[in-house]
């Protein structure tokens, strides 16, 4: 797997031999695509990082900074070493739910969310996301689920716009506009 854009394009990143299914190249492009500008100077959360894809492609294309959730982070680790990306980086070891509630009242920009389909860990993540106020106020959630998974939000949230790519569809949340 590669980057796709920015001041590592074409790098390569280890992926993960089990447990991991990473974000397609061209589902990366779309997302960076619709992200636009909005990446340039963020502090980024990648949740479920796996390979951390995600994560280092916004740091690719300019984000200040990203923290990054993972159970098993060698790999991750890893990758950020390879690309020399440490200064620029936080990575958490361990389960989502702890490791949220560690990040208690930090705001994001971005927030990539792509749990494990069939483990109904989206909702959870999303509300332990409100719960912690952890999205700034002009933030946006950036969720990879199931094609057949339904998303639920809090009052507070809203999904403005979702793409799907076969199996896998990309719900972009924001705060709701009082």
């Amino acid at each position: 797997m590669r980057i796709v854009g920015g001041v590592c394009k074409r790098r390569s990143l280890k992926v993960p031999a089990k447990g991991v299914r990473p974000t397609r190249g061209m589902i990366r492009e779309a997302v960076f695509n619709i992200l636009g500008d909005r990446i340039v100077d963020a502090e980024v959360l990648d949740i479920f990082a796996g390979s951390g894809a995600l994560g280092i492609e916004a740091l690719s294309r300019g984000a200040k900074h990203c923290t990054f959730i993972e159970k098993s982070a060698r790999v991750l680790r890893a990758n950020i070493a390879s690309l020399s990306l440490k200064e620029q980086t936080t990575v958490l070891a361990g389960d989502f739910r702890p490791a949220l509630r560690r990040l208690k009242g930090r705001n994001f920009d971005v927030v990539f969310a792509d749990p494990p389909y069939k483990m109904d860990y989206v909702q959870p993540t999303i509300e332990l996301i409100v719960r912690h106020t952890l999205l700034a106020r002009d933030g946006m959630i950036v969720v990879e689920h199931s094609s057949i998974e339904d998303l639920s939000l809090p009052d507070e949230l809203t999904a403005i716009k979702k793409k799907q790519y076969g199996t896998t569809s990309i719900s972009y949340i924001v705060h709701r506009i009082q």
